[in-house]
């Protein structure tokens, strides 16, 4: 099981005032298991504030976060400019010579149950469309509250940052958030794999990664690895990893942004997909 992953997270810098909300980005994310939100000071750069809320009940996931949402009065406030990163939800990736809108909901269909409304988020720098479905429980409450809200799926966001950090050499990038790992491989800033699998056991974790190289022909000994999302460092699952996979190490927070003192306790490989949210909306 991924460390913290149930866990609240509520930090807020000593400059943060919401009385200054028109110069802050909000960035939310949306998922089964949790729903997060970061507030960026537009004119500094500067994140002033980071929540986080696990949700309890998979049934009921609206409602949980229509309640969030009415009784937190700081995102009440009106936002220079507003964005949504969907998370976990059924997707596929097809290149962009392939993708048809009218086509979108059978080329989905092809890899998973479809349930909800089909979108797609065109990743210009892979050539390639990420054809996902979200509930329509979930829509309703982006349009009811965050009607303003430029919205892609949290997939897209980090494919897109990847490619940003990537080398001439083969590296490869797990995200691990909601019992999911996201692997996604590149060979420079060419996209060469990208799949996700729901995993129980540090065992499974391992087990799926080696798989993906295996794919590929990538050998663990010589494959640059990078990790973001829910785990540490002193966890089994990382333990177990880094003895298979020589070249492996957590992530770092986004470097065009400034994080104050107050961000330290929370680790630099955390909430990469949020932090990043705003450069890709």
């Amino acid at each position: 099981m991924e460390t913290g992953e149930n866990n609240p997270i509520h930090i807020q810098t000593k400059s943060f005032n919401i009385g200054l909300a028109s110069s802050y980005h909000l960035s939310i994310q949306l998922g089964i298991y949790h729903f997060s939100y970061c507030l960026l000071n537009t004119t500094t750069f500067t994140y002033d504030y980071v929540k986080k809320y696990p949700l309890t009940s998979k049934d009921n996931t609206a409602t949980e976060i229509t309640e969030i949402i009415n009784n937190d009065s700081t995102l009440k406030a009106e936002f220079f400019s507003q964005s949504i990163a969907f998370v976990n939800f059924p997707s596929t990736l097809v290149p962009d010579r392939l993708y048809k809108e009218e086509e979108a909901e059978t080329l989905l269909a092809f890899n998973t149950k479809v349930n909800g409304t089909v979108l797609a988020d065109n990743i210009v720098s892979q050539k390639a469309y990420l054809i996902y479905c979200v509930p329509e429980s979930i829509l309703t409450i982006v349009s009811n509250f965050f009607p303003k809200a430029k919205y892609k799926a949290q997939e897209s966001i980090l494919i897109q940052q990847y490619s940003k950090l990537n080398t001439e050499n083969k590296k490869a990038y797990l995200y691990l958030n909601e019992q999911k790992v996201g692997i996604t491989i590149f060979n420079g800033d060419k996209l060469i794999f990208n799949n996700s699998f729901k995993y129980t056991s540090k065992e499974d974790l391992l087990y799926y990664v080696l798989f993906s190289f295996e794919q590929l022909k990538l050998s663990p000994d010589s494959i640059d690895v990078t990790i973001f999302g829910t785990i540490e460092d002193t966890d089994e699952s990382f333990s177990l990893m880094y003895e298979y996979i020589r070249n492996i190490k957590l992530g770092k927070r986004p470097h065009q942004f400034t994080f104050p003192t107050e961000f330290n306790p929370l680790a630099e490989h955390k909430y990469f997909g949020l932090f990043t949210q705003i450069l890709c909306v």
